[in-house]
């Protein structure tokens, strides 16, 4: 069963329990719950885009405390049983090391956003021993921004997915892509300044 089955038919609460895990320690597809929610939601297919970042913002931060504590009774220990682990990454807790090292207790907000660091933020952050009223405070503050932020770009996703339906009817996949792909292509020639060989501004040893 896919996984928008599985949303269309639990509902909110498969949401909170996906976003509760993943921010808990437990890789699960937490962020693509809630783009899968919110874009039904912008569809007009049963969600409702406010109770769906209400319930991934309350399971984020659910998750966070549970991880905290998770990691602060285990410790190290712990993260160094679970990266033996083939769903837990070793070189995933190596990246959270650094992140922390880097940014200390705002790490816990920036991490929200950072994939291979947000299943194991709580988990250093109980490790590392962060004030509890801290961590709170951030995890907080990180997990309704994020929360925020998923929920507003699946429901505009959604708000244009007929659309996008009726383009992929009309004209094929395969146009589509050849489309997507030379606009990727003309956008990432205007940003990066991509010429081709021969054209634009002539160099120093061209020059008369």
């Amino acid at each position: 069963m896919s996984l928008e089955v599985l949303i269309q038919t639990i509902g909110y609460p498969l949401v909170f329990l996906f976003i509760m895990g993943e921010s808990a320690g437990v890789p699960l597809p937490g962020e693509t719950a809630v783009l899968v929610a919110a874009g039904a939601a912008g569809a007009g297919k049963g969600f409702n885009v406010w109770l769906v970042f209400a319930f991934a913002a309350a399971g984020a931060i659910a998750g966070g405390i549970i991880g905290y504590w998770i990691g602060r009774r285990g410790g190290r220990a712990l993260l160094e049983r679970l990266s033996r682990r083939r769903w837990f990454k070793k070189d995933h807790v190596e990246k959270a090391e650094r992140f922390f090292a880097r940014h200390g207790g705002k790490a816990v907000f920036f991490g929200r956003g950072v994939s291979y660091v947000r299943v194991v933020t709580a988990l250093m952050a109980g490790v590392s021993r962060m004030h509890f009223p801290r961590f709170l405070f951030y995890n907080a503050i990180g997990s309704i921004t994020w929360a925020a932020v998923v929920s507003f770009v699946g429901y505009k996703f959604g708000r244009h997915l007929p659309f996008v339906e009726k383009v992929i009817d009309e004209i094929g996949w395969g146009v589509l892509i050849a489309v997507l792909c030379i606009a990727a292509v003309y956008y990432a020639s205007r940003k990066f300044g991509w010429l081709p060989a021969g054209t634009g501004r002539k160099t120093k040893d061209q020059r008369p």
